[in-house]
């Protein structure tokens, strides 16, 4: 875990049922990524769900500064509280944390390598 230069990553697809209450979630664990050094990288409120993801509404991608951040800010008691509310909010959900490609990988690939 956490190769040099390597960023973190959540990855996560849900199907919204309570948008009302899914805006709250996003309302304050908006500020709190910042403060914990992660950004939204992605987001698809039209995602091509395939492999039980089909129903997906909204898929994100968050990338943190590497693997320790991203899997310390889930695990944190802060997260575990607003993930509260996001699980609220959609059903069929998924969530992964990924570690990005090292420096080496990134050299080797734009060398074709």
């Amino acid at each position: 875990m956490d190769k040099k230069g390597a960023k973190g990553y959540w990855i996560s697809t849900s199907t919204v049922t309570n948008p009302a209450l899914f805006a709250e979630y996003v309302e304050k664990v908006g500020p709190w990524l910042k403060e914990v050094g992660g950004v939204v990288f992605a987001k698809d409120t039209e995602p091509q769900g395939k492999e039980k993801t089909e129903g997906a509404n909204l898929a994100v991608i968050c990338e943190f500064p590497s693997m320790r951040a991203a899997v310390d800010a889930y695990e944190s008691a802060e997260y575990q509280e607003l993930s509260k509310i996001r699980n609220a909010a959609t059903e069929n959900a998924t969530f992964t944390i990924m570690e990005g490609m090292d420096e080496a990988a990134k050299l080797r690939r734009a060398m074709g390598k």
